[in-house]
């Protein structure tokens, strides 16, 4: 069963808040919960990224189309 563990990241370091009673050299998997505005935000800026590229390749001028250069 997961344990929740809560700590601070410092200078590229986890630090729990508490002593944690595990085994030395124990790997811990850490998962990071965000709020679903943010998940929003990261797939709204995610999308106008994409249709910006799709826009600009079609924008650019097509070589060979039905004769055209």
């Amino acid at each position: 069963m997961p344990k929740v563990i809560k700590a601070v990241y410092e200078n590229d370091v986890i630090k729990p808040l508490k002593p944690l009673s595990l085994p030395s050299k124990r790997i811990v998997i850490y998962i990071e919960e965000k709020k679903f505005s943010e998940l929003i935000d990261e797939l709204e800026l995610e999308a106008r990224k994409n249709v910006d590229e799709t826009l600009d390749s079609v924008r650019r001028p097509q070589k060979n189309i039905s004769g055209m250069s």
